[in-house]
C-alpha cells in the first residue's frame, strides 16, 4: 500500500475502535454484570476491560508487526494456507454476525420510544442502506463521521451516568467483594458481556492505512482504556441507583437510568430520548463500521477490488438474518454466540498468531 493511502491520524484508529466497540452492548452490560456478579459487578467489567486491553496490545503488536497489511492477508502465512483461509472465515463471520444484532437492537431502541408503530420492514430496511452506503465510502470519510458521532454519544452517555450520581447510594454496591455473589450458572450472560468489548479486530484490518504504524499500539489501548473507563463508570452508576436486584429485571437499564435523571431543564427533560438518539449514532458507528471491515475482508479473501459490490450484494442476507432476530430474548442469544467467536478469536488466535510471528523471527512472513 503506497503512502498516499495512509489516511488515518493514531486519534483516528481511537475512535473508530471506540466506535466499534460502544454500541447496543452496553444498553443491556449493567444487568448482566449484576446477575452474574451482583453488587460487585462493576468489578467484574473492570476485570474484562483490563483483559481486553491485554488483548488489544497483543493484537496491535501483531498488526505493526505487518504495516502493509491485513489480518486477512497475513494470517495464511502464519497458519499455513488451509488453516488461514478457515481463520480468515471464521473472522470474517464473526464481523458479519455483529450487523443483524445490532440492526435489531436498533429496531427495539426506536419502536419502544421514537416510533412505536413504525413497521420494522421501513426501520430496519432504511437503516441497513444508509449503514451500507456509508460503509462502500472510502475510509477516510468512515473515520470522519466516525470522529463525529462517537464523540457524541460517549459525552451524553457519561452526562447520564453523571447526573443519574443524584440518586446513587453507596449502600447498594455493598458487599463490595463476595464470592457468595459470583453466578456461575449464568456463564452465558459473563459471556455475552463480552459483546460490548469486541472491538479489537478493528485495528487488524485498518492498520495499512494509518500514516504512523508505529502508533497503532499506543492507539490501541487508549481506545479499549477508554471503552473500560466508560463501561465501569456507566455500571457503577446503574448499580448505585438502582441496586444489583431491580438492575437485574430491567431490559434497557440505560434508558431507566436516563428516566431517573431529575434536571430542572425544559430540554432535559426527557433525557432517555435524548441517550436514544445519541446511543442510535453509536449504533450506527458499530453497524457502518463492521460493515466496512466484512466488505474489505470479503474483498481480499475473494480477490474482488469492488468493495462496494461485495455490500450491496449482502443487504438481502443481513435483512434476512435480521428479521430472524424476531425479540430480546432471541437477539440477546445471538449476541452470545458472536460474543463466543469473539473469545475465541481475541484470547486464542491473537495469542496464536503473535506467538507464530516472534518464531517466524521475520518483519513479514
Amino acid at each position: 500500500m503506497n503512502g498516499k493511502q495512509r489516511l488515518l491520524s493514531a486519534r483516528q484508529i481511537t475512535l473508530l475502535v471506540l466506535g466499534f466497540g460502544i454500541g447496543g452492548g452496553v444498553l443491556t452490560l449493567p444487568s448482566s454484570a449484576a446477575a452474574v456478579f451482583g453488587p460487585s459487578g462493576w468489578l467484574l467489567v473492570f476485570v474484562l476491560g483490563l483483559l481486553y486491553t491485554g488483548s488489544g496490545w497483543i493484537a496491535a503488536r501483531l498488526a505493526a508487526k505487518f504495516p502493509e497489511e491485513t489480518i486477512i492477508e497475513y494470517s495464511p502465512r502464519l497458519l499455513g494456507k488451509w488453516f488461514g483461509f478457515l481463520f480468515n472465515v471464521v473472522f470474517i463471520l464473526h464481523l458479519f454476525l455483529v450487523i443483524p444484532v445490532n440492526i435489531r437492537i436498533l429496531q427495539e431502541l426506536v419502536n419502544i420510544s421514537l416510533l412505536p408503530g413504525a413497521p420494522t420492514w421501513f426501520v430496519s430496511g432504511s437503516y441497513l442502506l444508509v449503514m451500507i452506503y456509508g460503509a462502500t465510502r472510502p475510509v477516510d470519510q468512515i473515520a470522519q463521521v466516525n470522529e463525529l458521532l462517537i464523540e457524541i454519544a460517549v459525552l451524553i452517555g457519561s452526562f447520564v451516568a453523571l447526573a443519574a450520581l443524584q440518586h446513587f447510594k453507596l449502600l447498594h454496591l455493598m458487599p463490595l467483594f463476595s464470592w457468595d455473589q459470583l453466578k456461575l450458572d449464568k456463564i452465558d450472560q459473563l459471556v455475552g458481556m463480552t459483546f460490548a468489548f469486541g472491538s479489537i479486530p478493528v485495528v487488524s484490518m485498518v492498520v495499512p492505512y494509518i500514516q504512523r504504524p508505529q502508533q497503532v499500539t499506543k492507539a490501541t489501548v487508549k481506545a479499549i482504556l477508554i471503552i473500560t473507563v466508560v463501561y465501569t463508570f456507566f455500571t457503577i452508576s446503574v448499580l448505585g441507583v438502582f441496586g444489583y436486584k431491580e438492575a437485574i429485571d430491567l431490559s434497557w437499564v440505560a434508558l431507566e437510568l436516563a428516566k431517573s435523571v431529575n434536571i430542572q431543564a425544559v430540554i432535559l427533560q426527557r433525557l432517555d430520548l435524548i441517550l436514544i438518539v445519541s446511543w442510535i449514532s453509536a449504533l450506527f458507528t458499530t453497524g457502518f463500521i463492521s460493515s466496512f471491515l466484512v466488505g474489505s475482508g470479503l474483498a481480499q479473501l475473494l480477490r474482488v477490488r469492488k468493495r462496494s459490490a461485495i455490500l450491496w450484494g449482502l443487504v438481502p442476507v443481513i435483512y434476512y438474518l435480521s428479521t430472524l432476530l424476531k425479540n430480546y430474548f432471541v437477539w440477546s442469544k445471538a449476541g452470545f454466540y458472536v460474543a463466543l467467536l469473539s473469545l475465541v478469536i481475541t484470547f486464542f488466535c491473537y495469542p496464536l498468531l503473535y506467538l507464530l510471528s516472534l518464531w517466524k523471527g521475520k518483519r513479514h512472513v
